[in-house]
């Protein structure tokens, strides 16, 4: 089955106005299958589409953002996008930072990633995807 999205990000925050976590909840399984579908540049459109919303409700300095952050972040690799990628892991380390007490098994996986990308040696992130 093939997941098809006609500007469902935009309907969302529109809608919407991102503040209904079960909203959030939908739209990220969407996101995760068109992942699980190699549709690569959907699941970007609609987790650029979904950000605010995001904000919006957890805070720019959230668990939940730093998970988006290192879902674009993962996508942009998938997609040979390695300078994007990298500034979406940045994000979601600064975020990790302020909102964990202590560096968790996924935040060090997510250090170690941008560590290689900064020195051009890998290209796959070292945590599972989602």
């Amino acid at each position: 089955a093939v997941v098809s999205t006609q500007s469902t990000g935009a309907l969302y925050t529109t809608q919407f106005t991102g503040l209904h976590q079960v909203t959030i909840e939908t739209y990220d399984l969407l996101i995760n299958a068109l992942i699980k579908q190699e549709q690569y540049d959907e699941a970007i459109e609609e987790l650029r589409a979904t950000k605010e919303a995001k904000v919006l409700k957890y805070g720019e300095y959230s668990k939940q953002l730093a998970t988006h952050h290192k879902l674009l972040g993962s996508v942009f690799l998938l997609t040979e996008k390695t300078k994007d990628a990298l500034i979406e892991f940045k994000k979601c380390l600064k975020v990790l930072a302020v909102v964990q007490s202590s560096p968790t098994e996924m935040t060090i996986a997510i250090k170690k990633t941008v560590q290689s990308l900064e020195a051009n040696k890998e290209t796959r992130p070292m945590f599972k995807l989602y």
